[in-house]
């Protein structure tokens, strides 16, 4: 028998757990997260209702797009050499930080900062990093709340990339944009979020783009970080969140003050460390906005198969999406 899904008032659901986790729920050794709302029915049902004209697009940007990665990480490596003189015969190896450019963050990525407990209440060790993959990856309804066109046709501006990009999208703008686009938020679906950041990016110049790397403080538009905001997350049963720009959440985010009702927590730790929600941040949406427009629906099939590493952190998306 399927767990009851809780309010997200009676969380957390049980004494001495972190505000608005939801450890237990599917097991005291689940792995799985939120990705236990993708079931074989959802994904079936999502393959017949989304697919429709066979075109597809994917979600990943080069895994070299950053031309300065931002907080101090590596900038992606590849070496390509010839398997011995005279033989047309060529390997290459690439070396990368699972943070730059598009990415899921995995359950190892982040804990409750204020306790070091991952989800599920336990340490870094004892989860595996690659649950995800064998449990057949990510499939099923995805959603575009495409709110940076949506920001568009209504007049609203913002910064969209550097220092002074703080713009905070919040949940009544969210709800505005699935209004606006026609959508309907369904248990299980994959939400994408674009707040236009690589719309941002790829206008600046090659300086702008180093300086942009070096930004201190780092300033990133983003989902406001609040309360409401977590509610709706968890009341509409989403598998799963994911954004155009660095972070998921409007950055700076850390230590969220009082009156955003999340007792200083952020949306990643109660995501990632509360429920095991993957969290998925630069994606390459400008595309998939595209397809949407030209379609007139935004919603669409989509999969995503992260690398299969045992005691993996994070990984790129390798995602399509299909009309």
């Amino acid at each position: 028998m399927k767990p009851v899904r809780p309010s997200f008032e009676s969380l957390p659901l049980r004494d001495g757990d972190p505000a608005f986790s939801a450890w237990g729920l599917y097991g005291i050794d689940d792995q799985l997260g939120s990705l236990n709302l993708l079931t074989a029915e959802n994904t079936l049902q999502a393959v017949k209702s989304e697919v429709q004209t066979g075109q597809r697009v994917t979600l990943d940007p080069p895994i070299d797009v950053l031309f300065h990665p931002t907080s101090g990480r590596s900038n992606f490596k590849q070496t390509i050499f010839q398997r011995g003189a005279g033989r047309p015969v060529h390997d290459d190896i690439v070396k990368f930080n699972t943070q730059v450019g598009a990415q899921w963050d995995g359950l190892r990525h982040l804990s409750y900062l204020d306790g070091d407990r991952f989800y599920g209440g336990v340490t870094l060790d004892k989860i595996s990093g690659d649950t995800w993959v064998k449990s057949g990856a990510i499939a099923g309804r995805g959603v575009l709340l495409d709110y940076y066109a949506y920001a568009q046709s209504k007049g609203i501006q913002y910064k969209l990339v550097g220092d002074g990009a703080i713009h905070a999208i919040s949940l009544n703008e969210l709800k505005a944009c699935a209004e606006w686009e026609g959508v309907e938020i369904k248990q299980g679906d994959i939400l994408f979020v674009r707040s236009g950041f690589w719309a941002g990016y790829k206008a600046l110049s090659d300086d702008e783009k180093t300086a942009f790397g070096k930004l201190k403080p780092e300033t990133w538009v983003g989902v406001e970080t609040c309360r409401d905001m977590a509610k709706w997350l968890w009341d509409s049963g989403i598998s799963a969140a994911a954004g155009d720009a660095p972070g998921w959440e409007r950055i700076p985010n850390y230590n969220s003050p009082p009156e955003a009702g999340l007792s200083g927590y952020t949306l990643h730790e109660i995501m990632l460390g509360g429920w095991g929600m993957p969290i998925g941040e630069m994606f390459e949406l400008e595309a998939l906005s595209d397809l949407c427009r030209e379609h007139k629906r935004y919603s669409f099939f989509v999969t995503s198969a992260p690398l299969h590493v045992r005691g993996g952190v994070g990984s790129p998306p390798n995602a399509i999406a299909i009309f």
